[in-house]
């Protein structure tokens, strides 16, 4: 691998020839920077219009579809054939003026089966043809919806959870769970629960100043975990500020938090009056598992994975107290990063930036115990942006996205898919942002390459036998374009038997 694309931010200054030349040791070795060139050189790559910001609108930009929609590679005897539920950001509009859709169910040749109006953020499809996804509300500004619905094939409204009565509702945000399966898509003898159940939620939370005033000079657009009974009843629940100690931040990386406001995507420090210092966007059960099996009670199947956008972190946490008192329930019991440098154990991973859908494959499915995430690349972490300047976010770069599955107790690395540069064959795989990662039942991986509205099933050699740019999007200029939250393979017997519905 090159030192231009190697997995820091450093990799800026391979675009600024003047500068790389000025200072190559304190670069390539990581020796300290000494003031005033310390000033200068955070100045120069953070100012508006700077490196960092010139990194971002190339972000915006790359596009990856070469003006092709719909099903281009689909392999029949190699696909693991089914329906795929889009989770589509721009929607699919029956006119400029709507109505709007952004659950979509298609078959495995593009045709459009079912739609829902549900907010796909993401949206999960539960055995019989049940649909779960986002109503309207939360707070303005932020990345939240105010109500998770549960609605049947039809479109009629079955279940649904508006929070604890504050301001903003549910606020649940890019995650989800329904008992009876971990992760939310297809695993062997482990369906999610229609109608009832206990459910999973990822919401916010904005804790007051003087509570977490240790952590951050800002107020926090925090991250809580809810339990719910069927009923709504909350079961459990935890705040990502309270384990703040226990996720291995060290001293620069702290005073970055402390100090920088971190935005939405995209941004740094702007758009929101809080910092969006965790921004998790993955939250699933541990599930039944081998290493429980072992007598490993970190990996107890009601512990919860969690990772963080913003920090590069990804993290179990205890649902119980620990039998003999190890850990209280809430704690982190087991994690990689945020620091994935040399002398870690980490390291051998590779850098993970801004990852998305970190979860442990469920029983039943090839490479089932270890951890599939979608590590985005793109920009974030905390820290200098090089040794010796000042605490900042974000701290790391790179220029292509990875799936990877590794084993998470001796962290080795058991398959990888990347494409860094398009080639003939191939397209550059970069999703700076969103996106994800199913395990199929035949081995293949069902990826979400969510920025460019792409969803592709790879063998485990990774060849592409399923390939699907989506069409949806608004009739008019959007942030979203045909962008695409999650998707998800669905196998035909969770199709409803009777697929029709009454006239409206």
């Amino acid at each position: 691998m090159s030192l231009c694309r190697s997995l820091s931010l450093f990799v800026v200054l391979c675009s600024l020839p003047a500068l790389a030349q000025s200072s190559p040791r304190s670069f390539w070795y990581g020796e300290r920077i000494d003031e005033p060139a310390a000033s200068t050189l955070h100045a120069d790559l953070t100012r508006p219009n700077g490196a960092l910001d010139q990194l971002i609108q190339s972000m915006f930009q790359f596009d990856n579809s070469n003006g092709q929609s719909g099903v281009t590679v689909y392999d029949p005897q190699r696909a693991w054939n089914g329906y795929t539920l889009l989770s589509s950001l721009g929607g699919h509009w029956a006119s400029p003026a709507g109505p709007v859709n952004f659950s979509i169910l298609i078959d495995m040749n593009g045709n459009v089966v079912k739609e829902w109006p549900l907010f796909g953020f993401p949206a999960k499809f539960l055995p019989g043809g049940h649909v779960i996804g986002g109503g309207s509300g939360g707070l303005p500004n932020h990345q939240e919806q105010g109500s998770l619905v549960e609605m049947d094939w039809c479109g009629n409204p079955v279940w649904s959870w508006a929070g604890t009565g504050n301001p903003g509702g549910a606020r649940w945000h890019h995650d989800f769970q329904r008992e009876g399966n971990p992760v939310g898509y297809f695993a062997p003898f482990q369906p999610p629960l229609p109608n009832g159940g206990r459910t999973l939620v990822l919401s916010h939370d904005n804790p007051p100043l003087s509570q977490t005033q240790h952590i951050s000079d800002f107020p926090l657009e925090d991250d809580i975990l809810y339990e719910v009974d069927a009923n709504g009843n909350v079961l459990w629940s935890w705040n990502a500020y309270q384990a703040f100690e226990q996720m291995g931040f060290d001293a620069e990386a702290k005073a970055a938090i402390k100090t920088v406001k971190v935005g939405a995507p995209g941004s740094i420090g702007g758009g929101f009056t809080e910092t969006d210092w965790q921004h998790l966007n993955a939250a699933s059960w541990v599930g039944p598992n081998k290493w429980y099996d072992l007598g490993d009670e970190r990996f107890h199947p009601d512990n919860i994975i969690v990772d963080g956008r913003s920090s590069n972190l990804i993290a179990i946490i205890a649902r119980h107290d620990h039998p003999k008192g190890k850990w209280k329930s809430g704690d982190i019991v087991w994690r990689v990063g945020p620091n994935y440098g040399p002398g870690e154990p980490e390291h051998k991973l590779g850098q993970l930036i801004g990852q998305h859908m970190a979860h442990i494959i469920p029983k039943g499915l090839p490479g089932a115990g270890n951890v599939l995430v979608f590590d985005n690349g793109g920009l974030a972490g905390f820290g200098p942006l090089m040794p010796g300047l000042p605490p900042y976010w974000p701290n790391k770069y790179r220029s292509f996205t990875r799936v990877i599955e590794f084993n998470p107790r001796t962290l080795e690395v058991e398959w990888e898919y990347e494409v860094p540069e398009a080639t003939a064959g191939e397209r550059k795989f970069f999703s700076w942002y969103i996106g994800g990662a199913q395990r199929l039942l035949n081995g293949n991986t069902l990826i979400t390459d969510g920025a460019n509205g792409r969803v592709f099933e790879v063998t485990k050699t990774g060849k592409v036998v399923w390939e699907f740019i989506s069409p949806f999007q608004p009739p008019f200029p959007t942030a979203f374009g045909n962008d695409v939250y999650r998707a998800y393979r669905i196998p035909a017997w969770w199709l409803p038997f009777n697929r029709n519905c009454p006239a409206p």
